[in-house]
């Protein structure tokens, strides 16, 4: 082993450039460490991640509980190691605990998830053991001290960490009913299980509050186990303590439900950069369709979208790929990745401390309604303002001080604390934009008897009504509306809150409640418009609450009208008064800017996602003559592309930069010297 105190926390202030090579038993028979390191190198990795234990122990383990393969006949997962070492390789040691073979769960049936039905899961001879057991909370740990001892790794992931009620075919088994959950979760509660996952069952609102804080737990006894063994390691996913790096998949599948995410690498990202910003990000973008189809590759250009979404939202780069590189035998993404990989490398020094210049926070979380949640990441996005994703359960530990506006979609169970913390920003200066039901439960997943932000100025809920199909909102003035000229109305589809306000609340728009839309001949309103709101504005205190009864992002999400997203970016330009970055870019860039801490210097970055089209990922079109306009006081000393090398025409006015950006193929990095 290397002296520890060398090596204590390596991965801060490195780039970070990771292959995760997903070794199969075969693999192992004829591996080669000088040949698997060569091929690292040609990408200019410097981090690869290993199978070491857990399901299959790749190197010969002592512990009798450990099930050891048995094709351990090329170069030792030692030899491997020092290799990668010898050649500044940094190695992730990846494990699983969720399964053990089937010998050994005959020998211990007692560690096995049970369903509902009193069924184990056994896929491919592998049976599925719960976190409570005695296998994860106790024996684990011994598989852990001997792999971190026995190898020279530099890092530890855990996969497929936590609840485990799915198998690699999709199928869902439900809440685990072992003895060891029944006899917690009695303990806990008091109560017997629940059969099924039910939201509106309280039996199962504490379930996942038993999740929560089991998990919590567990994660907190696995890295204080660590730690005290070997304090040199990176630890996967540790969001309790916040170190280390944070292992993310942008992945397909074949049976997933339309449509497909285009910015998952950025969403990704963007969470981890914004909400946990002491730890390393590490997206991965999965080479692979699904888990049936492991071994053909999924568009190359979607593999280097994924990548430059990365680094344009403050990110690392990361590769997965099953089995080795010189044996994969869908090689198709490699030339795409190693383009990026080879940047990065060139360019490394300048992706170290970027701080997001955002004045947007977006909140985010486990338990948000996730479609609404994207709907409002692309309306930001496509329409190009800058911001930061402030994930639920970290938002009370981080300073808002920069933001300006604060946008919780549909966010549902949010504590008494972080609706104090909104309000506050609220008073003080900012703006709260709040959709649905946000707050309407608490972190306890209760429902209030009133929500929870004050500064909606909401004084009662009357009705939530799911059956808003053909109603619209009506918009009488459309002088505010700038994207909207020519028409009155607005289309609605899903849930709408019918709400009394307090007195001062300003409501714009005007709801027309559902009406006739067949046979043609009687497509006509036979409804006024209502005084319900389309959307409210609160003065509260320095700032005000802005609040939208109906849900904007999901509709926009799962059908993309302009209808919606020119409705939003009105909201935000004229009624928040928040600009986004000008010029003539087209929606299918995305833009951020980021601080260059200690550099005296900004990154501006534009990625092309023209290539997304429909469910396909294409070369993007390359795209010329662009402008983009940044807020900048005073004049820079230069503008110069990290892609191109050139230094591009600028003019500084007013408080505005604008910058003339020739061609833009895949992304453009321009850094902008103060």
């Amino acid at each position: 082993m290397g002296k520890q105190e060398e090596r204590v926390d390596w991965w801060k202030d490195r780039p970070w450039r990771q292959i995760q090579t997903n070794l199969r038993e075969i693999d192992m028979v004829d591996i080669d460490a000088e040949q698997y390191v060569a091929e690292l190198q040609e990408f200019k990795a410097n981090v690869a991640m290993i199978n070491t234990s857990g399901i299959i122990a790749s190197y010969p383990t002592k512990l009798p509980y450990h099930f050891q393969s048995q094709y351990l006949q090329g170069d030792s997962l030692e030899k491997i190691i020092k290799a990668c070492h010898d050649a500044d390789i940094k190695v992730v040691a990846r494990t699983d605990f969720s399964k053990v073979r089937r010998p050994i769960y005959e020998m211990h049936p007692e560690w096995a998830y049970i369903s509902p039905k009193g069924k184990i899961v056994d896929y491919n001879g592998d049976v599925h053991v719960c976190l409570n057991s005695e296998y994860q909370q106790r024996y684990a740990f011994e598989i852990i001290k001997e792999t971190i001892t026995t190898l020279d790794v530099d890092g530890m992931f855990f996969n497929m960490g936590g609840y485990q009620v799915r198998d690699y075919s999709g199928v869902q088994y439900g809440i685990c009913h072992c003895d060891s959950c029944e006899q917690k979760f009695a303990d806990m509660f008091n109560e017997d299980l629940p059969k099924t996952e039910d939201p509106n069952d309280p039996v199962y609102k504490k379930y996942l509050l038993f999740k929560t804080r089991t998990l919590q737990d567990f994660k907190q006894k696995q890295y204080k186990f660590i730690q005290n063994i070997r304090p040199d390691l990176s630890i996967a996913n540790n969001l309790e303590l916040q170190e280390g790096f944070f292992r993310q998949e942008s992945n397909t599948a074949l049976d997933r439900e339309l449509p497909r995410w285009q910015y998952s690498a950025s969403d990704n990202t963007k969470y981890v950069t914004s909400s946990y910003p002491n730890m390393v990000s590490s997206n991965t973008t999965v080479d692979f369709i699904d888990f049936p189809t492991r071994h053909v590759a999924v568009s190359p250009h979607q593999q280097s979208l994924r990548l430059a979404q990365a680094l344009a939202n403050g990110g690392a780069l990361d590769y997965y790929l099953i089995g080795r590189l010189d044996n994969h035998q869908d090689k198709s993404g490699y030339e795409q990745v190693k383009k990026v990989f080879h940047y990065h490398a060139a360019n490394e020094q300048e992706y170290l401390n970027l701080i997001s210049s955002a004045k947007i926070g977006l909140i985010n979380g486990s338990d948000g309604n996730q479609k609404e949640f994207r709907g409002w990441f692309r309306f930001l996005t496509e329409n190009h303002f800058p911001f930061d994703t402030i994930m639920n359960d970290n938002a009370l530990n981080l300073s808002w001080d920069k933001y300006q506006v604060m946008i919780v979609p549909d966010y549902q169970p949010i504590s008494d604390e972080l609706a104090e913390k909104l309000d506050a920003f609220a008073s003080e200066g900012g703006t709260v934009i709040a959709v649905s039901k946000a707050g309407f439960q608490d972190d306890e997943y209760q429902e209030r008897q009133q929500p929870a932000l004050k500064c909606l100025g909401i004084q009662d809920v009357n009705i939530i009504r799911s059956d808003m199909r053909s109603a619209y909102l009506h918009i009488a003035n459309n002088k505010p509306y700038k994207r909207l000229p020519v028409t009155n109305l607005l289309y609605l589809d899903g849930n709408y809150v019918f709400a009394e306000y307090e007195n001062e609340v300003e409501k714009h728009l005007n709801l027309i409640p559902p009406q006739m839309f067949g046979p043609p001949e009687r497509c006509y309103s036979t409804n006024d418009p209502t005084e319900h709101p389309g959307f409210t504005v609160h003065s509260y205190g320095e700032g005000k609450g802005v609040y939208i009864p109906w849900e904007p992002g999901q509709l926009f999400y799962r059908q993309g009208y302009a209808n919606t997203i020119d409705f939003i970016a009105e909201l935000l330009e004229q009624f928040v008064g928040i600009q986004p970055i000008g010029g003539n870019l087209s929606p299918m860039v995305e833009a951020s800017l980021y601080e260059q801490k200690d550099k005296n210097a900004q990154l501006l970055h534009l990625v092309n996602g023209s290539g997304h089209f429909g469910i396909s990922f294409y070369e993007p079109i390359t795209m010329h003559d662009l402008k983009a306009t940044v807020p900048y006081e005073g004049k820079p000393t230069s503008v110069k592309s990290l892609v191109t090398g050139e230094d591009y025409e600028f003019t500084a006015d007013n408080g505005l930069l604008t910058i003339s950006v020739p061609k833009l193929s895949l992304m453009e990095s321009i850094k902008i010297v103060n």
